[in-house]
């Protein structure tokens, strides 16, 4: 297993996650506690030589250069081009190393996870990880070739069909925690079983004014019960009667803890 920089892409956290049903300013922090337990993940691999952030939100920067990555500005528009702009420094920055893609939205994602990953993704291909619905990616490896790193991202609907058909290999088994993005309401209720980092813990329970604590204690793993159902905009509507797809209320949302020890 070779040392690769990971490149992270973080949208403006103004437009991100629009599909969640939440209000703009709960997006807003959900979204930026995502990408901080998404970096953390990838700072505590030992594998993991570099992060490289791509984004053109101040805040987010800001936030996540203190965890010691590099910040750099987007290019243009659109996910590709942000990714594309990460390899380039990352190239730049550890000409030896691989490159791993890894979008900002993984707030189950663990430092072993990341270590699994790249432990399966060995050799001169390059491989990517489904998403849990097997369409989407999310992690995606390119190791250092001869030539350099040659990766061509290919993100958004179907994007997990098309990295196929670059040559990339699916591991259809790593962990469920690095296949566990959240873009819906749905997303969030699943994340949440299975277990967030802390700052997407602190952020749901800052939000829903529920209960605090130190996510490393046992006695707070299981504290947040129902939490999403009493999330509101402190300057509007609560949020609980929301409907997501019409099967499920936000409030259905179960016990949140920061890594529950579930299998």
């Amino acid at each position: 297993m070779s040392d690769v920089t990971a490149v992270v892409p973080v949208k403006r956290l103004d437009a991100a996650k629009s599909r969640l049903a939440l209000p703009p300013a709960q997006r807003r922090a959900l979204a930026l506690a995502f990408a901080l337990d998404t970096v953390e993940a990838l700072v505590g691999c030992a594998a993991v030589a570099a992060v490289v952030v791509v984004t053109a939100d101040p805040d987010a920067g800001a936030r996540l250069r203190r965890r010691g990555v590099r910040v750099v500005p987007e290019q243009g528009p659109g996910l590709v081009p942000a990714v594309h702009a990460g390899i380039r420094a990352a190239v730049a920055w550890q000409p030896r190393a691989g490159v791993l893609v890894v979008p900002a939205d993984l707030p189950c994602l663990r430092p072993v996870d990341v270590d699994e990953v790249l432990r399966s993704a060995g050799g001169a291909s390059g491989a990517f990880v489904p998403d849990r619905s097997g369409t989407g990616t999310t992690l995606a490896h390119h190791p250092r070739g001869p030539y350099g790193v040659v990766a061509v991202p290919q993100y958004g609907p179907g994007s997990a069909a098309r990295h196929a058909a670059l040559g990339l290999r699916a591991l259809a088994d790593a962990p469920v925690r690095a296949r566990q993005d959240v873009d819906t309401l749905d997303d969030l209720h699943d994340a949440a079983v299975l277990g967030t980092g802390a700052a997407t813990w602190a952020a749901l329970s800052a939000l829903a004014g529920g209960p605090a604590g130190d996510p490393d204690d046992p006695a707070h793993e299981h504290a947040v019960e129902r939490l999403v159902g009493v999330l509101g905009d402190r300057a509007g509507e609560p949020v609980g009667q929301l409907v997501d797809d019409g099967r499920r209320r936000v409030g259905d949302v179960l016990a949140v803890g920061a890594h529950p020890p579930q299998p």
